[in-house]
């Protein structure tokens, strides 16, 4: 969790290839980090975008309110600037927008802290096939009676 918490994708690479020590389970953890790559890369742009967008829309539509004048953006009325009604542009859906790719950069930031963490602890878990488990009936005592629950590693 450490390595990706400092370096998205570093903790599946570590976990694969400087941690893992059950033979026969290769190449499992490493082909998750280019998708967390592309996932942060993904919602960055997007997140750069919509906020540079939106703050280009804001700084005309304040322009406009103190000077009177156009500068950019020539075919918007003021309203359209704010809201965007008919062209999904304004910057009430851009401010909108980059906080839903901000929402997802931090998620998938945090999909990549947690998927390590827990690859790390089920690292050296046994899956091997001399695993049994069993459920048997059990008696407590003469009135009460349930179930019992046995593992066994042969």
């Amino acid at each position: 969790a450490l390595w990706s918490t400092v370096l998205p994708g570093a903790g599946s690479i570590y976990n694969e290839f400087g941690h893992r020590k059950v033979q026969g389970r290769a190449n499992i953890s490493w082909w998750r980090a280019p998708i967390y790559w592309a996932g942060l890369g993904f919602t960055g742009y997007f997140a750069y975008t919509n906020g540079t967008a939106a703050k280009r829309l804001k700084t005309e539509w304040l322009y406009r309110k103190e000077t009177g004048l156009q500068f950019n953006y020539l075919d918007f009325t003021d309203d359209q600037l704010l809201d965007g009604t008919s062209n999904d542009l304004g910057f009430d859906n851009r401010s909108k927008y980059r906080d839903y790719s901000v929402a997802g950069f931090v998620l998938i930031y945090g999909l990549n802290i947690m998927d390590a963490f827990v690859d790390a602890h089920f690292v050296t878990f046994d899956v091997s096939q001399n695993l049994t488990l069993t459920f048997q009936p059990k008696m407590y005592s003469v009135r009460d009676y349930g179930v019992g629950l046995a593992l066994k590693f042969k």
